[in-house]
């Protein structure tokens, strides 16, 4: 009989390649989701959540078509603690249940490998066979997010200081009964011989 899938939680920091990441797998043939493409997906698609999003923010947030503009939303939460958690309190059940069907859709696999980037803050690692941390320094971080994503040098440390510290991540990773803290200051090639050694051992567990 096939042992069932592992469940795999990838989480990190802003910046720390959780994408990157998620690529590398796929193209191994892993089944990977990411919350945040599940995020926005219900933003498009759910009517009912789109209809308490235009209640407590406004029509401000969305566009001629009906559509939310992230950006805008994100700026509102980002400034206002309560309303980013009633704005998670909506959204978090309905991505759990997604992920939850993922799994059940990829059970025949031997691991499948959900990306949370607010895994320890959500408090879910005890949902998953094992917990995978991106570690990434913070020099790293502020170059990435002023490079590729444009942010002024004040924006990229707003948004690093707006999360857990990875120094309280790592606290929570090594709480973890399995876990692996993935080093992703270097190379993509030093970033893919991690994973690989990770898959490997993940493969080459008895059944």
């Amino acid at each position: 009989m096939a042992s069932p899938i592992r469940k795999v939680a990838l989480t990190g920091g802003i910046a720390s390649g959780k994408s990157l990441v998620g690529e590398y797998l796929r193209s191994k043939d892993i089944p990977v989701i990411d919350a945040d493409d599940v995020v926005h997906r219900l933003l498009r698609e759910d009517s009912d959540l789109k209809a308490k999003i235009r209640q407590e923010f406004g029509d401000a947030v969305f566009d001629p078509a009906g559509n939310v503009i992230r950006a805008k939303l994100g700026e509102l939460v980002f400034k206002s603690v309560p309303r980013r958690k009633l704005l998670e309190s909506w959204i978090h059940p309905k991505t759990r249940q997604r992920i939850e069907a993922f799994y059940v859709e990829n059970h025949q696999a031997p691991l499948g490998v959900s990306i949370i980037p607010l895994l320890f803050e959500s408090h879910l690692e005890d949902r998953y066979d094992e917990v995978w941390l991106l570690e990434t320094d913070e020099a790293t971080q502020m170059a990435r997010l002023q490079g590729s994503r444009g942010m002024t040098e004040f924006d990229a440390m707003a948004r690093i200081r707006n999360q857990m510290p990875m120094t309280d991540k790592l606290e929570r990773a090594r709480q973890c009964p399995c876990s692996a803290v993935i080093r992703n200051s270097g190379s993509p090639d030093d970033l893919f011989s991690q994973l690989n050694a990770l898959l490997s051992r993940i493969t080459d567990r008895p059944a």
